[in-house]
């Protein structure tokens, strides 16, 4: 997924973008929200967020470790929030992305062609619903709060578009522009549990993802990682594979911890969560 996103996102956006990932596109970390079945298509949700962006110096939006309450409001109400992909048999057909400056628009892209195109976005409002609910859920402002279909937050007053509202107008816009019967693209993603069976099939011995078998008998070995910063052979192999969850699309940290416990059939420990945390927010990259 994550891979996915970033041709959306370097089409969009070009290069204002001063962090980029080994291939040169954008880093705009999202999580998926929900999926949706119909007749011809799947409409997946998803949402840009505000942790692991604004606070992560490998993200394109990097701000700072401990952003102003003017800076958060800044990318909350001026950066992308939710965007939706039209799918059909796995295969992308396009990509909506609702852009809020200089004005609230839906953008359009068809993966077959790259072709991209503007619609009106008639809902009024000033922050998303999944924007609005993050700055409560992170607490960036103590005195932030959600009333009546407003956010208070930095001491001013933001309408919220609801989710409801989105997605009743994305469904609008896929059916009148007939999005969902668009030419398939050669672009392919698979839903969640799909990408789960995947890990587990490659994290079994031999597999892409087994960072294990070949540290047996080694794991409490001590390692430099980097200059001042110890480890053990275990805690870099967890750390590979979370930091590989997150690569290849794993939606969050929770749904890496539930795959890595399928595997073990167990409770994970305090010590393999922490190192598959690192690696999944690529800690020791920052």
């Amino acid at each position: 997924m994550k891979n996915i996103i970033t041709i959306f996102a370097i089409l969009i956006f070009g290069t204002i973008y001063s962090q980029t990932d080994q291939n040169g596109n954008p880093v705009f970390n999202s999580i998926i929200t929900s999926e949706q079945v119909f007749d011809e298509y799947d409409l997946v949700s998803n949402y840009y967020t505000l942790e692991n962006n604004i606070e992560n110096k490998n993200s394109s939006v990097y701000i700072s470790e401990n952003p102003t309450l003017d800076k958060v409001e800044k990318f909350a109400t001026e950066l992308p929030s939710d965007f939706f992909l039209i799918t059909k048999n796995q295969q992308m057909l396009n990509m909506i992305l609702i852009i809020s400056k200089p004005k609230m628009t839906f953008v359009v892209m068809d993966m077959a062609t790259n072709k991209q195109s503007e619609y009106n976005f008639k809902l009024r409002g000033d922050i998303t619903e999944n924007r609005a609910n993050e700055i409560i859920k992170i607490n960036y402002d103590t005195d932030a709060e959600i009333k009546r279909g407003k956010l208070y937050f930095n001491n001013k007053k933001f309408r919220i578009i609801s989710n409801a509202d989105i997605n009743r107008a994305v469904l609008s816009l896929i059916n009148k522009e007939e999005l969902g019967k668009s030419n398939s693209s050669e672009v392919k993603i698979l839903s969640q549990e799909e990408l789960k069976k995947i890990i587990l099939i490659e994290t079994k011995e031999g597999g892409k993802l087994d960072y294990f078998t070949e540290i047996k008998g080694q794991e409490y070995d001590g390692i430099q990682i980097k200059p001042g910063v110890f480890s053990t052979k275990l805690g870099m192999a967890l750390y590979q594979w979370g930091r590989a969850n997150f690569e290849n699309g794993v939606n969050t940290l929770e749904d890496a911890y539930k795959i890595f416990s399928e595997f073990k059939e167990r409770e994970l420990n305090q010590r393999e969560k922490e190192y598959i945390k690192l690696g999944f927010n690529k800690e020791l990259e920052k």
